[in-house]
């Protein structure tokens, strides 16, 4: 299974990460951090792609350092705190799973809150096209809130 989380800003700033999953645990974003501007969804599910490749299961979790969370790597992504992160963003998790993109639309509830999955999740074959991921990443950035 492999996993990825696409954080789309009002400005345009798109934030994409790979999550490592650790057993008995749960996930973490982990870096490469690819951080793009005004990009089109198939440049999106371009990236996508590259992404999903650094998705991993571990035993452990990540170094601090290696963290989303790390002030380093915020720093390095623009955003200076979780208000910021949350402020007019839209998330979209992604997973494969049997032969699947699974691709869930996320109610974004805020610094406090943070972003809910939605149960309006978009399955579409691991076979499609590019352009075809494309569409379905749009569909579920329409479905954020």
């Amino acid at each position: 299974m492999k996993s990825a989380n696409i954080l789309k800003f009002d400005s345009g700033k798109v934030i994409m990460y790979p999550l490592r999953f650790i057993k008995d645990s749960g996930s973490y974003a982990t870096s490469p951090f690819i951080v793009k501007h005004d990009l089109s969804y198939q440049e999106m599910a371009e990236n996508l792609m590259k992404t999903l490749e650094s998705s991993s299961i571990g035993l452990n979790p990540p170094r601090d350092t290696e963290s989303l969370f790390h002030k380093d790597n915020m720093k390095a992504m623009g955003i200076k705190n979780m208000k910021m992160f949350h402020d007019g963003s839209l998330n979209v998790g992604i997973f494969t799973k049997d032969e699947n993109y699974n691709i869930t639309p996320t109610i974004n509830k805020g610094s406090r809150k943070g972003f809910h999955y939605t149960k309006d999740r978009i399955v579409i074959p691991l076979s499609s096209s590019i352009e075809e991921l494309a569409e379905a990443l749009k569909e579920a950035f329409e479905k954020s809130s």
